[in-house]
């Protein structure tokens, strides 16, 4: 089971909380430089997590284990293990993920390279509560690399920008989120002091 931080976050971004269906948002993958074998990132869009213990989410991971930065995509359906598609990502692409709940216990999870001009598409089931929504980064350790910066757009919450579902932002590990206008925002190297949150944020 995840368990609550204290203190600090593991995601940065924003998050809004209230009853929930869908959510849709696009970033563009950053320049990523590895500081160390742990450091690990992945940018992404979900419902749940934020005062509740699933996470319905996708997005893309960059891990530094290799030495290198190597960039995969992914979906969750946390408590369950995360599942990796095999379709290429690369630092500078534009990329756009949706989770979709019928209010039953079902979701539907997209994730689309708008650069690469691949899509990958699952339904799942789960028994969750959609009483959050999110567009954040995120490093279950908070080792982060070296981030440029991470530039969401378009970020929609039940059809409506997030702007308007009175969102709440977060620091993580000295990355800062910038205002959020029309369903954009920027995350960059700002405040070391992350904000303190009560997010279950499961690890990858």
């Amino acid at each position: 089971m995840p368990q609550p931080q204290s203190g600090t976050s593991n995601w940065g971004g924003y998050v809004t909380q209230g009853s929930f269906t869908r959510i849709t948002g696009s970033w563009t993958e950053p320049h990523v430089v590895c500081r160390s074998n742990n450091d690990m990132f992945a940018p992404w869009v979900g419902l749940d997590g934020w005062g509740s213990r699933t996470v319905e989410q996708a997005g893309v991971q960059t891990d530094c284990s290799s030495g290198s930065p190597v960039s995969t995509a992914w979906y969750e359906m946390y408590p369950a293990s995360p599942v990796y598609w095999q379709d290429p990502v690369s630092e500078g692409d534009s990329m756009t993920a949706s989770v979709t709940s019928d209010g039953a216990g079902g979701y539907s999870l997209a994730l689309t390279d708008n650069t690469k001009g691949w899509t990958e598409h699952v339904k799942k089931t789960l028994q969750a509560k959609n009483v959050s929504a999110e567009a954040v980064i995120e490093s279950p350790n908070q080792a982060y690399p070296e981030l440029d910066s991470v530039r969401f757009t378009q970020v929609a919450v039940d059809g409506g920008s997030m702007d308007a579902m009175a969102p709440q932002a977060l620091t993580s590990g000295g990355y800062t989120p910038g205002p959020l206008h029309n369903g954009s925002f920027t995350i960059q190297p700002g405040n070391p002091y992350p904000q303190p949150g009560n997010p279950y944020a499961p690890p990858y």
